[in-house]
């Protein structure tokens, strides 16, 4: 975890109210790994006092170097939009990067990858980062969801080697009507599946492991939660687990990929 000012190398729109940014780093983000996210402050004059989180969307590499990195997000209060409003060359304080991954075994057979909405980020650095580790995601299928199609963000960065991508959406405005949980069912009893990762609001990772958990599957999943440390001091981001001593976890320090079946839902 490491402290730094950063300059901001793109700021631009993604969907309907959906922005993606990118963001020099200096140093410590060369090990960063799917799942991990930063604490960005959003206003230079003090307001909003409370950094914001962002999961990293990836990262910004030269010369095999990294020298950036990215994220998506979508404007919900003050400080996302005052974060739209920043411009190439603007400078902002971020923290990161923070928390733990996605741990995807070496023997894995088959992957599956859920992203709901604005929980795209984590999985599409996720299946980034196993492209570049197997060579090709013959292995992988991801499934994305929105209420319309204006929720489905970056859906051409998994416009990968041997990648099998399924989109849905609530109204049917853009692939499968309905919700994505429901393709996910008829993948999940189609054939085995190793693993599902997934990231998106509580109702659909709450869906994602009982589908898994009905099934034997292993599951991770990324809470999306709002903090206001970012570094376990605060205490707000609690979530409840399953036979634990301790009763809770908290997101920003033992999260924010849990294993799904430990989490009291």
């Amino acid at each position: 975890m490491i402290a730094q000012d950063t300059i901001v190398l793109s700021n631009q729109p993604a969907a309907p109210g959906y922005f993606r940014m990118g963001l020099t780093c200096v140093t410590g983000f060369d090990t960063a790994k799917p799942g991990q996210f930063i604490m960005v402050r959003t206003g230079t004059d003090g307001t909003p006092l409370l950094r914001r989180p962002f999961s990293l969307l990836g990262l910004i590499r030269e010369a095999d170097r990294v020298t950036g990195i990215e994220i998506l997000y979508r404007v919900v209060g003050k400080g996302t939009e005052r974060l739209s409003r920043c411009r190439d060359g603007d400078r902002l304080s971020l923290i990161g990067p923070l928390g733990n991954a996605f741990i995807v075994p070496e023997d894995c057979r088959q992957l599956v990858l859920v992203a709901g909405g604005i929980g795209v980020p984590p999985i599409r650095f996720l299946a980034q980062s196993m492209l570049e580790r197997e060579g090709d995601l013959h292995r992988c299928v991801v499934f994305v969801g929105g209420r319309t199609k204006d929720d489905l963000v970056c859906l051409t960065e998994f416009d990968l080697p041997g990648f099998l991508l399924d989109v849905s959406t609530d109204d049917g405005s853009q692939g499968n009507q309905g919700m994505v949980t429901r393709s996910l069912e008829k993948a999940l009893d189609a054939g085995p599946v190793d693993l599902v990762c997934a990231c998106g609001p509580p109702g659909m990772l709450k869906a994602v492991s009982a589908i898994a958990r009905e099934r034997g599957i292993a599951c991770q999943v990324s809470i999306e939660a709002m903090m206001a440390c970012g570094m376990g001091a605060c205490l707000g981001c609690a979530v409840k687990v399953r036979d634990d001593s301790q009763h809770y976890r908290h997101v920003c320090v033992d999260g924010p990929v849990f294993d799904a079946h430990r989490l009291a839902w």
